[in-house]
């Protein structure tokens, strides 16, 4: 047999095998997993010898078939293959070439495990905004709305910090806010209040394997506020007397806490409350967020 074909079939039998141990799911149960290759011609067997990363050869195993079955833990590992024809020598043997082994249930109900390990998460859900003095004396509490995507470190397989790092990370938040007048303030005053907040957060994260984590939050950004008010006529109210509106750019910033339930492998449900503060105009606008936010992890 001339060496460039027995370089093809080798290098053949490697891609397929590693491509067999990164896929291979269900690692739970004692399922074993399976290398197959394709046969070439003039050998009789194949020598597949796997060592692990503390040097030692974990599997040692002459077959003569093109497939071979084994169980093994999951870390990494460096396998070889060699030829052996009919007369009992080796016709040619592989260099070492490191491969991976994931151990992972896909179709477990509760799981911290991401799918493709890019440690991406988007999340979209409800505020409720608790206004706090002297604003709620002007507003009513509301009901709003919140985007946010975010990056974890730890759960990112092209970043793979270590130590600290492994528990941060960062993201994009974007809040949509609208907050109706109070008569309680003015009978003959009504305004409504709407505010686009966007901003960028870093967050501290536990890293369980149970599907529970928590998490704290600092950041801040923008607030783009637009103010649409109406004044009445004492006389002839309610007649409007004079409407108008107030447009302005403020800095906010935010501080909170929440948890991180996980479940159907991918999905995830945030649920906390934050404290933040809007510059806005001649007085701090602050109040509480409680979110409820259901996002989906990459």
């Amino acid at each position: 047999m001339n060496s460039k074909k027995a370089i093809v079939a080798v290098f053949i039998a490697l891609i397929i095998f590693v491509g067999t141990l990164k896929n291979a799911q269900g690692a739970e149960s004692v399922k074993p997993l399976t290398i197959m290759w394709e046969k070439t011609e003039g050998i009789e067997k194949y020598q597949v010898q796997i060592m692990d990363s503390g040097g030692s050869v974990v599997l040692d195993k002459t077959v003569t078939t093109n497939y071979i079955e084994f169980i093994l833990p999951a870390g990494l590992y460096k396998i070889r293959i060699a030829a052996i024809n009919v007369f009992d020598k080796i016709s040619f043997r592989s260099d070492w070439d490191t491969i991976e082994i994931r151990h992972t249930v896909k179709w477990e109900f509760f799981t911290n495990d991401y799918v493709e390990g890019v440690g991406l998460k988007i999340s979209a859900g409800a505020l409720y905004t608790m206004i706090l003095p002297y604003w709620n004396s002007v507003y009513k509490n509301t009901y709003n709305y919140r985007c946010v995507i975010g990056l974890h470190f730890g759960n990112s397989r092209f970043i793979k910090p270590s130590g600290f790092w492994r528990y941060t990370g960062i993201e994009l938040e974007g809040n949509y806010n609208n907050y109706s007048y109070s008569k309680r303030k003015n009978i003959l005053f009504n305004s409504e209040l709407m505010n686009i907040t966007g901003g960028l957060n870093f967050f501290i994260k536990t890293d369980f394997k149970i599907p529970l984590n928590f998490y704290f939050v600092a950041g801040g950004g923008i607030s783009r506020s637009v103010q649409n008010y109406t004044r009445y006529n004492t006389s002839i109210y309610p007649v409007p007397m004079q409407t108008g509106n107030k447009k302005s750019l403020d800095p906010y910033c935010k501080a909170g806490a929440g948890v991180e339930f996980n479940f159907l492998y991918a999905v995830s449900l945030d649920i906390g409350v934050d404290y933040f503060t809007i510059f806005y105009r001649d007085r701090f606008f602050n109040g509480l967020h409680y979110y409820a936010l259901l996002g989906f992890r990459i």
